[in-house]
């Protein structure tokens, strides 16, 4: 099997330090929300916050074209929550392919599943308006 790294969409995340928040199984599609880990390559990366390791962004590891998913050891870790009160259930401490055929395995158990390559989603933020020089001008009036 690959590792994950092999592909360009995660190539710039670094998965065994990041954190999972959530993980949710529906028909048809796996997400994973994570404080993903950002390599220096990332474009989004920044110099680690006082007091972390790593650059963290939250994002989630999203499979949507699962045609078929097998959990083992679901449930058999209780979450842990961190100094901020947020509930996480670990690291993915591996990530590996097989073209269409994947393998995970974690505090959270071991999941194998059949989907295209996952995508990385980026929540938005809230945007800012940005004005020009006559709308600033008249927002002073």
């Amino acid at each position: 099997m690959n590792p994950y790294w092999q592909l360009d969409q995660l190539q710039d995340v670094y998965l065994e330090d990041s954190w999972i928040l959530s993980i949710d199984a529906t028909p048809g599609r796996l997400e994973m929300v994570l404080d993903f880990v950002l390599r220096e390559n990332h474009p989004a990366y920044r110099d680690p916050l006082p007091g972390e390791q790593y650059c963290y962004k939250r994002g989630s590891l999203v499979f949507s074209t699962v045609s078929e998913l097998n959990w083992i050891g679901q449930g058999r870790v209780r979450p842990t929550t961190d100094a901020n009160g947020e509930t996480d259930y670990g690291s993915l401490d591996v990530l590996q392919f097989d073209d269409t055929l994947w393998s995970m395995d974690g505090d959270f158990g071991q999941i194998t599943l059949t989907s295209d390559p996952p995508q990385i989603s980026w929540p938005t933020s809230n945007l800012t308006k940005v004005f020009t020089d006559d709308e600033s001008a008249q927002e002073e009036q």
